[in-house]
């Protein structure tokens, strides 16, 4: 049967129509951004003092993530935050319940709305705070009038929401038991608040038996511990967790250099930070659980950050460095290995000042900046006790690259990153450049050695010359002439090998050379695009 030429025309037109939905349609990002100093007021026999800085840790995140997202900041400011922060208590609600499900039936509306034009939201909900457990043994996060259950947080908040991918971030005690995760296998050990790496087999029965398992849209970064041993530090006044977080995804984390920061590169640069501390007290556990649709999820891809110029270049000679900014926030710490240049995104307009423990810089304020370009300074530093000993000494004394990240998702089982491939002559070619180098300084320092001696019987020649045109007695006028015919050949020679020497040395010098090659990406939704990048 033939169709009627009109309905022809209508249907091609809807699938025409339907194509650019599919194809144009972009990720649009939301964040709810939770900070609460204060402890339960109600509902659990535990006594707990106020926090000092998950306010700072919101502001923190909050910073982030408005570059990228539309972001609700859900928090009541202290005196010293709004100072430092000037103006940004009028874009603050307070934690309650009631601005809590306002926000989220704001976004839900917008997000129905991104999926009826074919876009993908993206949710990052962030908690820091307290957490508790009431009478009965359940666990909940302190808002400033109620509870966040695993309930209310799952089925009142998250679920509501249609997000093609949902990241949930909380630093809290007791995370665990609210997102889900609480149980046997890793948390059993965390009343020892031992560091031990996880492997997936014992993780998973734990999230399969919990409200998680139901979203395969959501991905979990939580930090808990049990007691009253909150983990801030008053040197970054920030959670240390959030600071490592923070730190991570800003680009100190992205191991492979893709300018994507994915879970488990967040889980091992966190790792590495807190490696070496010796304090069992100051030891945050970590877990991080990508979406288990889609395990490669990014956290963040540095390049859609509005607002920010880049740091480029190679960190490994300057260990454990951080970074400050003018109005002295404590942005960013990192200890980076050998390896392919880091790229961090830094706010544009602001000085920025590097540090490290005996040297500093400072960044101007705009444009990118190169690492190799830096003039460091000296500077003094001075360190206290106890748990500030802990995390001054130890807090990122390990180095993080790729070695280290290859070997810790290999201990947990995880899916990690892909690192571009490099070939047989890329193998050699580093080699060469290395060997180059090394011949470079030694004939560096044979024309040195070549060049002091030049000057030093070139002055004895002269000296002796000037003797034997002072003297009219034949005795010292022949002295002075052996002397000179002594020094006058060695400073010539001498003088000859520095000049070929040092020049031997410049041309054998390897030197970095830029080589444009084309790089194809994923979007996440299917779609591929071809950029070109910069290869040093």
């Amino acid at each position: 049967m033939r169709l009627p030429r009109n309905v022809i025309v209508v249907v091609c037109l809807m699938m025409l129509g339907a194509r650019p939905a599919a194809a144009d349609g972009k990720q649009v990002a939301y964040a709810i951004v939770i900070g609460n100093n204060e402890p339960p007021r109600a509902g659990t026999s535990e006594t707990l003092r106020p926090l000092r800085y998950a306010d700072d840790d919101a502001v923190r995140y909050h910073q982030l993530f408005s570059r990228i997202a539309e972001t609700h900041l859900l928090v009541v400011l202290d005196t010293q935050t709004q100072r430092r922060y000037p103006g940004l208590a009028a874009h603050a609600q307070p934690p309650t319940v009631d601005n809590l499900h306002r926000v989220v039936e704001d976004l839900r509306a917008k997000m129905t709305r991104d999926r009826q034009r074919g876009d993908r939201p993206v949710l990052y909900f962030v908690f820091s705070g307290h957490g508790a457990r009431d009478d009965r043994g359940h666990a909940f996060l302190a808002l400033l009038d109620g509870a966040l259950t695993q309930t209310t947080l799952y089925e009142d908040v998250l679920a509501r929401m249609p997000t093609t991918f949902t990241h949930l971030i909380v630093d809290a005690c007791h995370a665990g038991g609210v997102v889900g995760v609480r149980g046997g296998g890793f948390f059993a050990r965390e009343a020892d608040a031992t560091s031990t790496p996880t492997i997936s087999a014992e993780v998973e029965p734990i999230l399969q038996a919990t409200p998680l398992a139901r979203y395969p849209q959501i991905g979990v970064i939580l930090a808990t511990t049990l007691g009253q041993e909150a983990h801030e530090w008053s040197t970054i006044e920030s959670g240390v967790f959030t600071h490592e977080l923070l730190s991570g995804l800003q680009g100190a984390a992205d191991v492979n250099g893709d300018l994507v920061v994915e879970y488990t590169e967040i889980q091992a640069f966190v790792a590495a930070a807190n490696r070496d501390i010796k304090d069992p007290r100051a030891i945050p556990q970590v877990i991080a659980r990508p979406p288990a649709s889609n395990q490669n999820a990014p956290l963040l891809t540095l390049s859609g950050i509005a607002g920010m110029r880049m740091i480029r270049g190679k960190a490994a000679a300057l260990g454990h460095f951080y970074l400050e900014l003018e109005n002295g926030q404590r942005y960013l710490d990192a200890h980076l290995d050998e390896g392919a240049s880091i790229v961090l995104a830094v706010p544009e307009a602001t000085t920025v000042f590097l540090r490290t423990a005996a040297h500093e810089a400072v960044l101007p304020a705009r444009g990118a900046v190169s690492l190799d370009k830096l003039t460091l300074r000296d500077r003094q530093i001075a360190s206290r006790g106890s748990i500030e000993v802990a995390y001054q000494t130890a807090l990122f004394s390990s180095g993080y690259g790729r070695a280290y990240y290859q070997g810790f998702v290999d201990s947990i089982g995880a899916v990690g990153v892909r690192f571009p491939e490099r070939s047989s002559s890329a193998l050699v070619r580093t080699d060469h450049r290395r060997i180059r180098k090394r011949i470079a300084i030694g004939t560096g320092v044979i024309g040195g050695v070549g060049a002091a001696t030049a000057l030093t019987t070139g002055f004895l020649a002269y000296q002796a010359h000037s003797d034997f045109t002072a003297t009219t007695l034949q005795r010292p006028a022949h002295d002075a002439q052996v002397r000179y015919d002594r020094y006058l050949p060695i400073a010539l020679t001498s003088g000859a090998v520095a000049i070929v020497a040092g020049a031997a040395a410049w041309w054998l010098w390897p030197r970095s050379t830029v080589q444009v090659v084309p790089r194809v990406e994923a979007d996440g939704g299917g779609m591929y695009s071809l950029s070109l990048g910069a290869r040093w």
